[in-house]
């Protein structure tokens, strides 16, 4: 094979140079994203709910927060394989301290978010009944469903038997 390079990639690159300057407009037009939209107070917290879990997310754990049908704010706690083998490690009692204090944290992440953005359901959000969770870790084979650990409820962590 020659070197000789290709006609389009030379025609790209002088258009590249010939317009370093020039300004590209958007597909969106600003008019369009200036609307309004009304949205149901769950919509709206199942949304919140959903990019707060991705924000409170990290490689070693995943966080799903979800408005369940009976109203309760229902986290999913998603260990890695490697925090798995931690929370092992360490034997149930630190282990116990580690997923509560991860519960507690969460639970006063949502409070907040209510507290903020949802004035008229916090007149009743009681963290005791309205929020609730599961601890996972990955199950034994690599195939397997994830395995449930704990879960937590009304401000309380328990080992699943």
């Amino acid at each position: 094979m020659g070197k000789k390079k290709s006609p389009l990639i030379w025609g790209l690159l002088l258009l590249f140079f010939a317009f370093p300057g020039a300004r590209l407009e958007a597909e969106i037009r600003s008019s369009d994203l200036n609307s309004t939209r009304s949205v149901l107070e769950s919509e709206w917290l199942r949304l919140k709910l959903e990019v707060m879990g991705l924000r409170l997310s990290y490689p070693a754990y995943r966080i799903n927060l979800e408005l369940r049908e009976d109203n309760r704010i229902n986290f999913v706690f998603l260990a890695s394989g490697g925090m798995a083998d931690h929370l092992r490690d360490i034997g149930s009692s630190e282990a116990k301290q580690v997923l509560a204090y991860h519960a507690q944290g969460i639970r006063d992440q949502v409070g907040d978010l209510i507290r903020n953005e949802f004035p008229v359901l916090w007149a009743t959000y009681e963290s005791n009944d309205d929020f609730v969770g599961r601890f996972l870790v990955p199950g034994e084979d690599w195939d397997d469903p994830p395995r449930e650990l704990a879960h937590w409820k009304g401000n309380s962590f328990y080992w699943k038997p």
